[in-house]
């Protein structure tokens, strides 16, 4: 991880931040909180499931956040795109840990 240089958001100033920056950077930390509580579960299968659910659902998030800022219709597109494919991930994945349980 040390080459990537600029990714460590410690200390990072949150007003120079536009708001696009600032909506993805609160998504990713509920994401990220979800996907900790998940792997918490006793069970392994379901630890990962659920940590997988809120991976998905942060794609859903930053995706909705994404579709709000940007103007590009390619990069539009491929942003309903990610949120079509992760809802259907979180389908699959709650579906199964309804299974595993």
């Amino acid at each position: 991880m040390s080459d990537m240089k600029g990714m460590d958001m410690k200390g990072a100033d949150m007003k120079s931040m536009n708001p696009m920056q600032k909506e993805s950077m609160a998504a990713m930390d509920k994401m990220n909180k979800a996907m900790m509580e998940g792997m918490m579960d006793a069970d392994p299968d379901v630890a990962w499931l659920k940590s997988m659910a809120a991976h998905h659902q942060g794609a859903v998030d930053m995706s909705e956040i994404a579709l709000k800022h940007i103007k590009d219709e390619n990069v539009r597109k491929e942003a309903r795109k990610a949120m079509e494919e992760n809802e259907k991930s979180i389908k699959e994945v709650k579906m199964m840990i309804k299974k595993e349980k």
